[in-house]
């Protein structure tokens, strides 16, 4: 109802280029306010587009992707990095901590003495204990150093038991290098691992390895790590703590293989060169439901030309090994999502074969119901959706060039010029459709295939119920529905609602089909009877006669472009239903 009422505004027409410009005050006032505010930011935009530009300065490192590296799989884990080289966020420890030089505990006695000791692990790895002495702590887990401190508490004294706690953790000095984002030295907390140091360090770079990362220690490597153990197989290879004076040093890239198609997880992944493609299946997360295993080709490029290989099956890649830039394509059968709303038996979302049009999702949906009206039919398609916002936001546009030209005119005033920001606002307010004319009669459509439009991924259809009214809006007296009578011509329908308003541009009378389909009557409909039928739903609507030549050139565009959208609307609400 509320895209009626707003209709109900419509006694219209047209506009126009524009300049910048001040603006007299009274003329704004004039304005509704949606429209004078659109008019005011169209000037700004074109004065700001005069503007010289200037680069704002940047206060952070942002990890900017400059050759595409984050499409390869991993690289959105590491998308960000450290302003700072000095440690932001402590990874928490666990009994498996080791203690080493710079570690603080603090040791609390209950019992028969009551004490609280905070120590700090000397260079040679102890702490001394008043009355026990010194106990060597470096090297040990903290739940084995607890075991200890408890032990020696309770051999030196009766009834007191300790509690153990690990109040601050020392820092470390680390180098990442080798082909990593940011490398150099790096502070890090005693608890961190290879993976806090990439993380901090913005991980590899566009030419580093996620599978050759070593921890080099006293110049000998003692742990080397892959990280698709962690991100594709879920295990967790980081064992090692880091040291001060460690080394994490990033391998060069190896081979990149592009998986492409029917894997659920498509991308860009690195390969050994003992991998064959049979991973390839693993590392794209398996195939999806669309995945067409008949048609999986290889291509490799070979002293400087690309050379394509077929597969006969998945089983046969694991006799394939990779070469740095392959592309594994495994094809997909191509389906479109459509939908069907409305007087249908099963109305909702289906699959469909590419090539497949509306007789076959009728026919899907288990065809019409009693009450549906297939005249009225709705098909609507979101790239003619598109089409049309672009449409009719220029002629929004060219309005306001008009009203811009207006402004200097003595004459801004008057019923021409009201008129045009009625229809302005109506082309503001009015919602865009991607209806496409297209026949739903099933008989029509098994007899002629040629009519059956082919649907496109995104399609949806509406069948509406027999609608059994005519509406019709503009300068006639009492504007609103009245009752379809068969064989009446639209000067009935016209003199039911009251017939004309003196101002009514009766030479130029438009009807909306339930179709979509829109044509206007070019005549004096009081010389004789319109040869135009009307069918049930249909919109008729009157425009206010004007004399201005710019809206009298637009406004069939205008009407044209308001009743189609309007007709979407009247289609699919329950008003409309006897």
């Amino acid at each position: 109802m509320k895209k009626i009422t707003l209709f109900f505004s419509f006694l219209i027409l047209m506009a126009f280029p524009l300049q910048g410009q001040q603006f007299d005050q009274e003329f704004l006032d004039s304005l509704p306010p949606d429209i004078r505010q659109d008019l005011l930011d169209q000037v700004q935009t074109r004065n700001d587009a005069e503007k010289p530009q200037y680069r704002s300065p940047s206060s952070f490192i942002e990890k900017k992707d400059t050759d595409g590296s984050l499409d390869r799989f991993g690289s959105a884990i590491f998308n960000r990095m450290q302003t700072s080289l000095m440690p932001i966020n402590e990874p928490n420890f666990d009994s498996d901590y080791i203690l080493d030089f710079g570690d603080e505990i603090t040791i609390q006695l209950v019992g028969q003495k009551s004490e609280k000791y905070t120590f700090n692990i000397q260079r040679d790895g102890s702490i001394f204990l008043p009355e026990v002495g010194k106990l060597y702590l470096s090297g040990q887990t903290l739940e084995d150093s607890t075991k200890i401190i408890k032990e020696k508490i309770s051999t030196t004294f009766i009834g007191v038991e300790a509690f153990v706690g690990l109040t601050n953790v020392r820092d470390i000095q680390v180098i990442i290098a080798g082909n990593v984002f940011n490398p150099g030295t790096y502070t890090l907390n005693g608890n961190s691992n290879i993976f806090h140091a990439l993380n901090i360090s913005g991980g590899p770079s566009d030419v580093g390895s996620f599978r050759s990362i070593r921890l080099i220690r006293n110049n000998k490597t003692i742990e080397t790590i892959d990280l698709y153990d962690t991100f594709i197989s879920g295990e967790a290879s980081f064992n090692i703590r880091l040291r001060s004076g460690d080394l994490v040093f990033v391998d060069p890239i190896l081979n990149l293989v592009t998986l492409v198609g029917g894997f659920k997880r498509p991308g860009v992944y690195e390969f050994l060169e003992s991998e064959s493609f049979a991973l390839a299946i693993l590392f794209g997360n398996g195939l999806n439901n669309l995945a067409d295993i008949s048609n999986i080709k290889i291509f490799s490029i070979s002293e400087g030309q690309i050379q394509e290989k077929f597969i006969n099956d998945l089983d046969s890649l694991k006799n394939v090994f990779n070469k740095d830039g392959d592309r594994l394509v495994i094809g997909e059968f191509k389906l479109n999502e459509v939908e069907i709303k409305g007087a249908v038996q099963n109305p909702g979302k289906y699959l469909i074969n590419q090539g497949s049009g509306i007789k076959e999702l009728i026919e899907l949906s288990g065809g019409y119901t009693e009450t549906s009206y297939p005249f009225g039919g709705i098909l609507e398609n979101n790239a003619t959706e598109a089409i049309n916002r672009i449409s009719q936001d220029k002629l929004y546009k060219e309005f306001l060039d008009r009203l811009s030209l207006l402004a200097s005119s003595p004459d801004s005033t008057g019923a021409s010029f009201d008129t045009m920001l009625a229809l302005m606002n109506e082309i503001k307010e009015s919602p865009v459709s991607g209806r496409v004319s297209a026949e739903f009669d099933l008989d029509i459509l098994r007899n002629n295939p040629d009519k059956d439009v082919l649907l496109q991924d995104g399609d949806s259809i509406f069948i509406p119920e027999l609608i059994n009214q005519v509406y019709v809006f503009g300068e006639v007296h009492n504007q609103g529905t009245t009752s379809y009578i068969a064989d009446k011509d639209i000067g009935f329908y016209i003199d039911n609602r009251g017939g004309y308003k003196s101002g009514a541009d009766k030479k130029n009378v438009y009807i909306l089909y339930p179709d979509g389909n829109t044509k206007k009557i070019s005549k004096n409909i009081f010389q004789g009877k319109s040869e135009l039928e009307v069918f049930p739903g249909s919109v008729i609507f009157v425009p206010k006669k004007v004399n201005d030549n710019f809206l009298i050139t637009k406004s069939a565009q205008a009407y044209a472009a308001i009743l189609g959208n309007l007709g979407v609307s009247l289609a699919s609400i329950s008003v409309l239903k006897d």
